[in-house]
């Protein structure tokens, strides 16, 4: 059975997989890949509202094959409960920093998935909402 490497990105560090692990079929890869994601996403959930945690896998050649990732997102969805204000960033500013953290994973995975043909499009789509997010939220300042 041929080796793979799950490599993994918790959103401030990788760890590169120098081991790997013997997979049957390209669905085992699959599977193995996406099953990290929820243990990972668990041990880190303490260091913040929103995470995206990525898990690349290389076959023995070390090409990437596979990608799987989670994106976590917490928040309050009141101003205020029992009369007590939430902790942290206000809604609307919380809301808008989701979207340009979702934007910029998109872009990322456009590029790391061979797009770079149609990325001169896809950054016009891309430079438009990161700057319509930023002009709300300086909006709401």
């Amino acid at each position: 059975m041929p080796l793979f490497y799950f490599d993994i990105h918790d959103g401030y560090e990788f760890t590169r997989d120098d081991t790997g692990i013997e997979c049957s079929s390209l669905e085992d890869v699959s599977k193995q890949a996406v099953d990290v994601l929820p243990d990972i996403a668990r041990e880190e959930l303490p260091n913040g509202p929103r995470r995206t945690f990525q898990v690349k896998v290389r076959d023995g050649s070390g090409r990437y094959v596979f990608r799987a990732s989670l994106t976590l997102a917490s928040g309050w969805m009141v101003e205020e409960v029992n009369g007590e204000h939430p902790p942290g960033e206000d809604r609307r500013d919380a809301a808008l920093s989701r979207a340009k953290t979702q934007v910029r994973a998109l872009r990322r995975e456009f590029s790391e998935d061979g797009l770079a043909p149609a990325m001169d499009d896809l950054d016009s789509l891309f430079s438009v909402a990161e700057g319509e997010v930023e002009r709300l939220r300086k909006q709401n300042k």
